[in-house]
This record gives structure tokens, sequence and C-alpha cells, in this order.
């Protein structure tokens, strides 16, 4: 009787077992499939992500235009965005550099267009030191930048033989310091080219 009732106490808990153990599966499947689909969207984010930069990167390398050509093509109110992100001194600096590029005749924005794309041209590590140079001119008295920058254009005018022979004359010597003696010379290298 004892045994009877073992076996049908068996018999009756097989299928609820059954039923549970194919819960137990159905849920692991569940699991599975949702760890996969959350692994699909974590791969097709990162895909998109990296399509995002190398789009970006190709806009960057194609367009070869000056950052002051990228401003003239935003629209009023991605200018604002753009200025309003920058803190207050360096907002006026920017829009007073603007103003001043915009007095300019045609000719001298070639100029600076020029010279932008020679600058992007250089190797990070010269762009570094020519930044540095810019930085060094600008540290000069007011007086002395306009003398400076006049002896540069001359320079930068002449071949590069010329150039040696002014920069090495007792009148170079005596007009400049030994600082923009060397600022000259390092701007006539990094940016000097014969005509």
């Amino acid at each position: 009787m004892r045994r009877s009732f073992a076996i049908a106490c068996v018999i009756a808990w097989m299928p609820a077992t059954s039923v549970c153990a194919q819960r137990s599966v159905e849920r692991g499947e569940e699991r599975s499939a949702a760890r996969a689909a959350a692994a699909q969207a974590r791969v097709a984010a990162a895909e998109a992500r990296a399509a995002k930069r190398a789009a970006a990167a190709r806009e960057r390398a194609k367009g070869k235009d000056t950052p002051l050509e990228r401003w003239n093509r935003m629209s009023p109110e991605e200018r604002q965005r753009a200025l309003a992100k920058l803190p207050p001194e360096r907002r006026r600096e920017l829009q007073q550099k603007l103003q001043q590029y915009r007095s300019l005749p045609p000719e001298e924005r070639q100029q600076l267009r020029d010279r932008y794309q020679a600058f992007s041209q250089l190797p990070p590590e010269q762009q570094s030191h020519a930044r540095e140079l810019f930085r060094q001119f600008n540290s000069l008295p007011e007086d002395r930048r306009p003398i400076v920058r006049r002896e540069y254009e001359q320079l930068r005018s002449m071949t590069e033989a010329d150039r040696n022979e002014r920069m090495n004359s007792e009148a170079f010597r005596s007009r400049f310091s030994p600082a923009e003696q060397q600022m000259l010379q390092d701007l006539s290298r990094t940016f000097g080219k014969a005509p």
C-alpha cells in the first residue's frame, strides 16, 4: 500500500516537474534571446558611432576650408550657438577678428586663406612650433610687431640664399634683438618659400 501510494505520488508529480522543467528551459531560452538581442544592439550602436566618426573624418579631410569659410556657411543660429559656448573675452576677440577680416580687400583675404592652407599642410609638430612662433610674435611690444612683420614679409619673398645673406648681415643684427632674429629665422624656415 505504501509502495502504491509512493508510486502514485511520483506519477502525480511527474507532470508538475516536467512543466516546471519546461518553463525553466523556456525562461533560459528567453534570457539567451534577450542577451543576444542586447549584444546585437551594442554592436549596432558601436558600428553607428564608428560610421559617424569616419564620416566626420572624411568631411574634415575633404573640406579644405578654412575655419572662417566654415563659419560663413553656418546659419545665424549655428553661429550664435557656437559663440555662446565661448568665454566672453574669447567671444569678443573672435568677433573683432571676424570684423577685421570682413573689412580686408579680397586679395588680402585670399592671402590669409593661402597661409592657412600652407599651415594646415604642415606636419603636427611643425604646426605646434608655428603656433609657438605666433605666440612669441603676439607677445612682442606693439611698436615692434609691424617692424618684425615687414621684415618677415621681405624675407619671405626672397630666395633662401638671399634670406640667409640678409639675416647674416650687420644691418639685420643691429635692427633686431636676438629673440626677434631667432623668431624671424624660424618663421622664414617654416613658412618662407622662394617665389
